[in-house]
């Protein structure tokens, strides 16, 4: 369990961590894939914003990175956790050409919270007291 652990915890690190570097310096020279229209709806918005993908692509490094160095892993999953889910609902439902990529991101990111399910506990405390 430890090494399956280790492995998907650098991949999906690494992923975020790569990913999140592109969106700023344009290393990987990908081809832009052509979108349906309401994909690039949806996406002209978000740019639109101005502030949601620098922010989201911050957020992204950092996590990508913590998972990497194996530091406050329990809390960077969850923070991942809503941006993984939200890739694949965006390609579950606007853009099925990139959910090769996101359903397995998506069963990692499942299965770490799995592994650091003790780590979680405490939230699930239905009265908490001061």
């Amino acid at each position: 369990m430890k090494i399956a652990v280790l492995i998907t915890r650098s991949l999906l690190g690494l992923i975020y961590l790569v990913f999140g570097l592109e969106f700023f310096f344009h290393f990987l020279h990908m081809p832009t894939p052509a979108m349906s229209k309401v994909a690039l709806g949806f996406e002209t918005g978000l740019f639109g914003a101005g502030y949601f993908f620098p922010i989201l692509k911050v957020v992204e490094i950092l996590s990508g990175l913590f998972l990497l160095i194996n530091k406050y892993t329990a809390l960077f999953l969850l923070i991942i956790f809503p941006i993984t889910l939200n890739i694949f609902l965006f390609h579950a439902f606007l853009e099925p050409a990139g959910l090769t990529m996101a359903a397995p991101m998506l069963l990692i990111n499942l299965f770490l919270g799995y592994a650091y399910r003790k780590y979680y506990a405490s939230i699930f405390t239905a009265s908490p007291t001061v």
